[in-house]
């Protein structure tokens, strides 16, 4: 087993495993927590984000986004942040293009924080929720008679065989 090594970071492991696709295997560590962000650092000392998708006892498995080409399983060195992504928020965000990082792409300066903000929502509680309860009427009998709509819930009637509901 690879020492883990505290510093700036929680932990870092230089044991891995496999890499395919967009997913990395690591050894597995105490303490690491789903959903936590990782650093991958390549040997060419490119830094590449990812999160922690599963951890068991035998191995942790990271999602890097970006995908793992570049990885060398026997050179690389993957970097625990102890905590789960934070998006910089700012009122200087306001009329800008980011990237799913929260990075400017617009060809603008860096966004200086004011403060930052866990990407995770809270849980909804169930049964704190409304029932829905306002019937929306289509004026399509077989729909209105067979296939109630009621405001608040999700609607996928729209769709065609086998496509996704949101197209």
């Amino acid at each position: 087993m690879a020492e883990a090594k505290s510093s700036f970071y929680v932990k870092e492991v230089s044991s891995l495993y496999s890499a395919r696709g967009s997913l990395l295997v690591v050894e597995s560590i105490p303490g690491i927590k789903f959903g936590e962000i990782v650093e991958v650092k390549t040997p060419s000392g490119e830094l590449r984000l990812g999160q922690v998708v599963d951890v068991s006892k035998d191995a942790t498995v990271i999602q890097v986004f970006g995908g793992v080409r570049e990885v060398d399983l026997k050179k690389s060195i993957v970097r625990f942040k102890g905590e789960t992504f934070k998006m910089p928020l700012s009122l200087d965000m306001l009329g800008r293009a980011f990237d799913g990082l929260g990075r400017p792409i617009d060809g603008g300066p860096p966004i200086i924080p004011e403060e930052y903000a866990d990407i995770n929502g809270a849980p909804i509680n169930p049964a704190s929720r409304q029932p829905p309860s306002e019937f929306i009427e289509t004026g399509i009998s077989a729909i209105d008679g067979l296939n109630s709509l009621v405001r608040g819930q999700k609607l996928p009637i729209f769709s065609g065989s086998g496509l996704p509901h949101n197209r």
